[in-house]
């Protein structure tokens, strides 16, 4: 169980909440919502943990992705798979570390699983001054490919 300290809002939880694109309400409720609390995006203080549970002691700051375990972050608290957390890097708040879990899964998705990018490559990033494009930008870095990135002029400081 994670005691919630901070909690995102991206388009995941504003399709959940207003039931957008249409065909979602498929999976979310056509009528009423399947799903009592959205936020897919949490940081917070690992509280107490299940009987096989190695990777976190209570104390522990992590975040996390909760698209995949219910949802559920914006409660005050949350029961959720071990799987779907991570220890949280010192050097961030609590407020720095909600905005990576959602957008850091799908850049990496997408450059990795989708574009199997690698070393030597060149890719363009749309947005690359964006939640998703400046993870992008340094997710391509990483994998040593030949980065361009395009955004505003007013995003160009975050590129």
């Amino acid at each position: 169980m994670v005691k919630i300290h901070a909690a995102g809002v991206n388009d995941w939880d504003l399709g959940l909440l207003y039931g957008k694109p249409i065909f979602m309400r498929l999976f979310i409720g056509l009528f009423r919502p399947k799903i009592a609390i959205i936020g897919c995006e949490i940081a917070g203080v690992v509280e107490q943990i299940g009987s096989e549970v190695t990777r976190f002691k209570p104390g522990d700051k992590v975040y996390g992705d909760l698209s995949d375990s219910r949802f559920g972050g914006y409660a005050e608290f949350v029961s959720v798979r071990h799987d779907a957390l991570a220890h949280m890097p010192s050097n961030l708040s609590f407020a720095q570390a909600v905005a990576i879990p959602h957008a850091g899964l799908l850049a990496l998705q997408g450059l990795r699983d989708i574009a199997e990018l690698s070393q030597g490559q060149s890719v363009l990033i749309n947005g690359a001054g964006g939640g998703l494009g400046t993870l992008g930008l340094q997710y391509a870095k990483l994998f040593k490919a030949r980065v361009a990135g395009v955004d505003s002029e007013r995003k160009q400081e975050y590129m």
